[in-house]
């Protein structure tokens, strides 16, 4: 058995694992939707908060930010961060090693702020959300993206995991989720601790990927899942097994 990515010590290592599981059809069309939510990044400077192996921070370069900060709590993710991106030809990037509740910065010294799959790794979210505020500056947009136990995905997974496979300490994908939100306790969270939500948005509604063995099937509801994607302003969009919020924090 290949070991548990949290486990890796050796960042090009690391790197090769990260950049396969973004191979993944959920996660480059989870990562289209997130990244269509970044803002006009020309001139800002960026946190990459829990940067992972910098996936994100490159498609903040890409459009056009040359001052990144890559921020995580393990020395390894944040040594990949840097090699994948110096690789990509983007040397203006300062990597971190940091507890994402407790910062290391001055106040409102970034203009936006990335949080991708984290939030549901802290133990005291709160806190989390309070230093992304505090060093973030007036009116600069945070983007949190997580899991929902309100998806189709959820409901299916559930039971399946923990009752008929046995897996009782099921938490998704991850097995060092510490839990789940839904879009509406993501939403009072983020405004509870002092932001303004712009926009709520979801992917991966019908969980086709439950159905790989069966072709047709599989094919059949992977269709009924694009169609729900791309759709705009649909009731459903707050039911995807991804949540996705983009905020601002007021003066």
């Amino acid at each position: 058995m290949a070991e548990p990515y949290y486990k890796i010590k050796e960042p090009h290592e690391f790197l090769s694992y990260y950049l396969n599981a973004y191979k993944s059809e959920y996660r480059q069309q989870r990562a289209l939707k997130i990244i269509q939510l970044f803002p006009n990044l020309n001139g800002k400077k960026v946190l990459d908060l829990g940067c992972g192996g910098g996936f994100y921070s490159g498609a903040a370069c890409k459009k056009n930010c040359n001052d990144i900060v890559c921020l995580d709590i393990s020395s390894v993710r944040v040594k990949a961060a840097m090699l994948n991106l110096r690789k990509n030809g983007h040397l203006k990037i300062e990597g971190i090693v940091a507890d994402a509740t407790a910062l290391p910065f001055r106040e409102n010294c970034f203009d936006f702020i990335m949080c991708i799959d984290v939030i549901e790794h802290v133990k005291e979210d709160f806190k989390l959300l309070f230093e992304a505020r505090r060093v973030l500056g007036n009116h600069g947009n945070f983007v949190v993206a997580t899991q929902n136990c309100r998806s189709l995905n959820y409901i299916i997974e559930v039971p399946l995991q923990r009752y008929i496979i046995g897996n009782r300490r099921w938490m998704g994908w991850d097995s060092t989720h510490l839990r789940f939100y839904t879009p509406k306790s993501l939403v009072s969270l983020l405004m509870n601790s002092g932001f303004s939500v712009i926009k709520v948005a979801g992917t991966y509604f019908v969980p086709y990927m439950l159905a790989t063995r069966i072709e047709f099937i599989y094919l059949l509801m992977k269709l009924m899942n694009k169609v729900c994607e791309e759709a705009t302003n649909a009731w459903w969009k707050i039911f995807g097994w991804g949540i996705i919020i983009l905020a601002e924090k007021g003066s």
